[in-house]
Parts: C-alpha cells; structure tokens; sequence
C-alpha cells in the first residue's frame, strides 16, 4: 500500500514490537492524517473499528480474527509489504528465506556487496525491520524474510534466494504443506530466483569452484561445517547473478565476521573446544553440527522446548556414534542417554568433566527454549557465560 492510502483511515497495529514500532514510525512520519490503534492480545476487540490492520509477523495470518476482519473487507497488511510498495524504486531487492541458513547466507551476501563497494542495507528478520529503510537509497536492499514475512507478502523483489528447507513453525502456518507453499509465496514473486539445490558453485578440492573454474580456497572463510560452504556457494551465486567478479569475493569472504550463536566458536578449555549453537532448534541441524566435528570426540547438549519434531534420526546418529548426550529438559527424554540434566550449569560441568582433551562440547539443542529461556539468543549467552566461568575469563580461542 501507498503512503497516499493510508491517508484519513482508522489504522491498527497488532503487535507492538520491534515490527509494530517500525509501523508507527513510519506512519507518523508518512501520513499526515489518520488515526492509529495500538492493538494487543487484550484489546483484539478494536480490531473491529479499524479500515486497515497492520499486523506484525508473530501474529499467524490463519488465525480467526485475521479471517473475521477479511470477511467485513478490512484490509490486512504488514510492514514488509508497506516497504515493498514505497522503497525506492531504484535500489535492487534481495530477499533471502528457508529454514535454516538464512541470517549466515544473508549476513554474508550483505558483507560481499559492501566489500564489492555497493552501498546496502541490511535487515528483515534480523537486525533492523526493513520499513526503517524505506526512505534511504542504497544500491542493494538485502532481507533475511521469515515465513511468517514471507505468508503474505506482496512485491517484486530483484533476487529471491531459498536456502535449505525443513520443517518449522507449523503452530503458525497449521502444516508442513502450508509452510512451504508460504515460503515459495515470496519466491514466486521474485524477478530471478535462486535454490541451494540448483547451483553452478560447487566445492572441489577445497576450492570454490564456479562449475569446473577454480575460484579461491575454501580456508578463507571463518566459518564451520560443509552446510556453510554450501551457503557461502549460494552467495557466490548471487554474486554471479548480479554481475560482479566473483574472484574479488575472496577477501570479502576472509573478513566476514561469523553470526553469533551459529556454531560460534567460544573459546578451549584444556584442549577441548567449545561451540555454541544455540540457533538450532529443530533435530536436523544437530545432525548437521555433528557431521562438522565427526573427526573429534563430541559431548553433545541437546533439549529444549517440545515443538513436537521427531528426533528419530538424531537419536539414531546419538547412538550410533556414541556420543555423550547431555540431555535438557523437555525434548532431552526423547534421546536414548544416561544423563538427563535440568539446566544449562549442569550440562556444562558435567560435559567439562566428561569431555576428553582434543573433544568438542557442541551446544546444539535442536528445539526451541521457550521452557527455560525468552529466546535463542539468551540460551546461547547463558552457554558463553558459564563457559567463561570454567576458563576463569581467561580467553582462549582458536
């Protein structure tokens, strides 16, 4: 929607965080003329007296309100697509989903462009919400878009890039059917698009290759696991897409700074190393994790908030592998393990006590952490924190 369309109407925004402050500013600053309810779980009965709702991405679009106020013709909107319709027209728009990789492919592919010397601004579903861009004029918009951003989003970015695609969050969408057509509904309405499964970037011979052409060495890039070469080609791709050089990407790819909390590097203890994962909240990351330190004894912190996923194949790998699993709350009883733990202290002692020198103690929980924690990232904080404590503050990272 227009600036011009939201003149003289009685607006409301559901959901007053980061995304519903975004609105508001940029309404006030904006339209001249209208009227602004602010909207929670405890006033939805003013969601009746509105002409326009601006709703925030946490509110599922398949909730009953959403299809009460559709029915009375109330128009239902969001941020991004607010943006989308009043950006600048000449910036390029690159739009990153799926359900894993998305903030590392976009983070990365934001710090290539600036490298490259392109002007970009860099938000979404991390960082800033991208409606505080809209009056600015890069060369490059790049947006890490959730699926709930993704449900109802309405514009034409330049580039739509889908990373890998698993199962999640289908207590908002209602299905794993519905998840997925709700990602590729933002793809579908891309100019180009781009899949992790259909590239022309490979890794060969520790090379980025570009088909058969040698590129640069893979070692450049700070960061673990054969998931993150494989995100890091997704960005050459985009790089190749836009028509940069890509050889120049090498020295961008040297001084990207890895995303916290995504196999983040915390320090050793002893010799052993400690890594923090907390972003994985679903089992098939875990999976991924423990393929990128196979070649070191591993203590694994797993366990979470039941979403209700399947860990059959983790727990499979678990004990195949013999690793030793120290198990959170609630999730961590659907792991085959003798210890079961009730919070992240004594996970940590006891893995510092287990762990053989040359192993890895691998926090990757698999689930959400909504049981013991507000978010991921304060999960992960926790985890750094009493990491710190073994080590005494004393800092010694690879």
């Amino acid at each position: 929607m227009k600036w011009s369309e939201f003149e003289n109407k009685k607006i409301g925004i559901w959901g007053m965080g980061r995304e519903g402050q975004s609105v508001l500013k940029a309404l006030k600053t904006h339209v001249s003329e209208c009227q602004i309810l602010e909207i929670g779980e405890e006033t939805l009965n003013l969601l009746n007296d509105c002409q326009i709702i601006v709703k925030s991405p946490g509110v599922s679009l398949y909730r009953d309100e959403i299809e009460h106020a559709k029915e009375k013709g109330i128009i239902i909107t969001s941020g991004t697509n607010i943006f989308m319709a009043n950006k600048n027209p000449d910036s390029k728009v690159i739009c990153i989903t799926g359900t894993k990789g998305k903030s590392t492919t976009a983070s990365l592919l934001a710090h290539t462009l600036k490298a490259l010397g392109k002007t970009v601004c860099f938000g979404g579903n991390i960082g800033q919400p991208l409606l505080d861009f809209v009056d600015e004029t890069p060369d490059f918009f790049v947006a890490e878009t959730s699926s709930y951003q993704c449900a109802d989003f309405i514009g034409q970015p330049d580039l739509g890039i889908m990373v890998a695609l698993y199962s999640a969050h289908l207590d908002w969408h209602g299905s794993l059917a519905q998840y997925h057509k709700d990602k590729m509904n933002m793809i579908l309405q891309c100019k180009k698009t781009i899949h992790i499964n259909q590239l022309d970037m490979n890794v060969r011979d520790d090379f980025f290759c570009d088909k058969d052409e040698k590129l640069f060495r893979t070692s450049v890039l700070p960061l673990y696991g054969n998931h993150n070469l494989q995100n890091a080609c997704v960005v050459l791709q985009a790089i190749k897409a836009l028509g940069f050089n890509l050889k120049n990407c090498e020295s961008a790819f040297q001084s990207f700074k890895p995303l916290a909390h995504r196999l983040q590097n915390v320090g050793q203890i002893n010799g052993v190393l400690y890594i923090n994962d907390s972003i994985s909240t679903l089992p098939e990351p875990v999976i991924v994790a423990l393929d990128t330190f196979a070649d070191r004894p591993i203590t694994l912190i797993v366990g979470g908030w039941d979403g209700g996923y399947d860990y059959t194949a983790l727990d499979k790998m678990i004990t195949e592998r013999k690793i030793l699993a120290l198990a959170l709350p609630d999730t961590g009883n659907k792991i085959t393990t003798p210890y079961h733990v009730k919070n992240m202290r004594e996970a940590v002692r006891l893995a510092h006590e287990k762990t053989p020198s040359g192993g890895v103690v691998l926090m990757s929980p698999g689930a959400p952490s909504y049981n013991q924690y507000k978010n991921f990232e304060q999960r992960g904080e926790d985890f750094i924190k009493l990491v710190d404590e073994l080590k005494g503050n004393k800092n010694e990272k690879n």
